[in-house]
């Protein structure tokens, strides 16, 4: 959708120029006017037409001299030249002025003219999509900023020079997603929700910025009216909710949305967008809910006080025990029992309490592990250590349950007399080998690896360079070959099958693969075999 604005003196051609051309249908929906020059500048400067038509010979100010006092002040501005043949080259030489883009000769002649239209309009979606690129990229560094500087200076002008709009009056609302491998999907969603909400007519602007499994966003709202949608009526959220659900379904993920409070002033992003993503852990609460809206939230849970909830040294010495015996029923029993704790005695509460908690179990195993010199810094995920693996669950059950498991990892650790790093590490490369065997038919990432079990990618990565002087790939390039081989020895299964039962989606892929370890192909090996 366009604006124009047409400059010419004469009333009878600006009439005509509206409706000389099927203006909506080339995505032109509002034209202004201007008798000269003088009136065209303070025109465009409140207007900001996307495209100006203007005539050169006028009073007060012609057109040349309107186009270089506005051209800087309006850099993404289309300029034509609306001309007799008498000024043909008083035109040209105009052009030079820049963002001058073509002149129409006067008398106008149809097809050639609707071309020059067309190919100004065609600019425009150009320098549209380019802005639109800049201002996302600044915009996510924008969002970024508000996450990571607790004391940025956020101010008007800021954000005003983001926003695809100008207005007198801008209204904040941050929200937060989480669950997002599908971000172009979930993006669509909240563009397709906000556009279905608002007046068609609200000026708005979205900036979004993801961070492994999060979408932080800034809806940007300008205009007083706007504030008649909040707060959200309760069949919208129903809607919203139902919609998320319904997405969860569909492609199995946990979608979780947190729409904050609204603001006017800048200043209060910041904290209120931090507020939106601390709200997210409600979900472990709220088992149905798929949508937290924190206004209500907030109102609903002020009279009810959250209860403090420390870990029995009971509990303490059956985790202890749980590890050195590295039983994995007594184990997953004792952290199940302790999510339910945690859900039935700080129901409604304040995040930071069952995350207390919560860092007083971890701080629990890591001392035992440091005590028996089992390291951890370095060695093990950093999600562990600052509690952001708590981002990866949509329930204190699972969650605890990955927690039990890590500690089943250690007390295997221990139980093998691991007391030095070195064999540590050696032994890891043997629960490894036996991790992939398992999942031989899929691809079976680093990343994989080291969730499974509980290792800094990095580290793990060094690790294989290290230990066995190899990377991964061909760790697992080698387990692959070797079973290849096993199967390859049945004559029942056909090579193509093995091909595919060792995890390759490319036979050639796999032929060339297999040559390089043994020097011959499959088919040959087969046959080498006696088979």
């Amino acid at each position: 959708m366009y604006k124009l604005m047409i400059v010419e003196d004469e009333p009878l051609i600006r009439t005509g120029l509206k409706h000389y051309f099927a203006w909506e249908e080339l995505g032109v929906h509002n034209i202004i006017e201007a008798e000269n020059g003088k009136e065209g500048i303070a025109t465009a400067l409140r207007e900001k037409p996307d495209l100006v038509i203007t005539d050169i010979r006028m009073p007060e100010m012609d057109g040349l001299q309107m186009i270089e006092q506005i051209r800087d002040l309006l850099p993404d501005t289309l300029f034509i030249i609306l001309t007799g043949f008498n000024d043909f080259q008083y035109a040209q030489k105009a052009i030079q002025l820049g963002n001058v883009h073509a002149f129409l000769l006067k008398p106008l002649e149809y097809e050639e003219s609707l071309l020059i239209i067309q190919k100004c309009i065609n600019k425009l979606q150009l320098k549209r999509q380019d802005r639109l690129k800049r201002s996302t990229l600044e915009g996510a560094q924008f969002v970024k900023l508000l996450l990571e500087e607790e004391d940025a200076v956020i101010d008007d002008a800021l954000i005003h020079k983001l926003c695809n709009f100008n207005s007198n009056y801008y209204l904040y609302l941050p929200f937060v997603l989480t669950g997002i491998p599908m971000r172009e999907n979930v993006e669509k969603f909240i563009h397709n929700a906000v556009g279905e909400y608002l007046l068609a007519t609200t000026p708005h602007s979205i900036f979004t910025y993801s961070l492994k499994t999060k979408l932080y966003g800034l809806i940007v709202l300008g205009s007083p009216s706007s504030t008649d949608n909040f707060p959200l009526q309760a069949q919208v959220q129903t809607r919203i909710d139902q919609y998320l659900k319904a997405l969860t379904l569909e492609h199995h993920l946990g979608l979780y949305l947190v729409i904050g409070k609204t603001t006017e002033n800048p200043a209060q992003i910041n904290t209120l967008l931090h507020e939106s993503d601390r709200m997210l852990y409600q979900r472990f609460y709220k088992r149905d809910c798929r949508l937290f809206y924190v206004p209500q939230w907030i109102e609903n849970s002020n009279s009810m006080k959250p209860s403090l909830i420390q870990l029995d040294e009971n509990d303490k010495k059956r985790m202890i025990s749980c590890i050195e015996s590295a039983n994995e029923q007594e184990t997953l029993q004792l952290m199940h029992r302790l999510a339910q704790d945690i859900l039935s005695k700080t129901d409604v509460s304040s995040p930071d309490y069952w995350l207390a908690f919560l860092h007083e179990t971890l701080s629990v195993i890591i001392r035992f592990a440091n005590k028996n010199h089992i390291h951890i810094e370095g060695v093990y995920s950093e999600k562990l250590l600052n509690l952001t693996f708590v981002d990866d669950f949509d329930s204190l059950e699972t969650l605890f349950d990955w927690l039990g498991r890590w500690m089943i990892h250690l007390g295997i650790v221990y139980t093998e007399g691991l007391t030095h790093n070195h064999q540590q590490d050696v032994i890891i490369f043997e629960h490894i080998k036996s991790f992939i065997k398992e999942n031989i038919d899929q691809d079976v990432t680093l990343q994989m690896v080291a969730d499974r079990f509980f290792y800094n990618p990095s580290y793990l990565s060094r690790l294989f360079k290290r230990k066995l002087d190899k990377n991964y790939m061909r760790f697992v390039t080698e387990i692959r070959m070797e079973y290849a081989q096993e199967c390859l020895k049945k004559p029942e299964i056909l090579v193509t099958d093995v091909c595919t039962m060792c995890g390759y989606k490319s036979y050639k892929h796999f032929v060339k693969t297999f040559r390089s370890i043994t020097n011959m192909t499959p088919s040959d090996y087969r046959k080498q075999s006696g088979w």
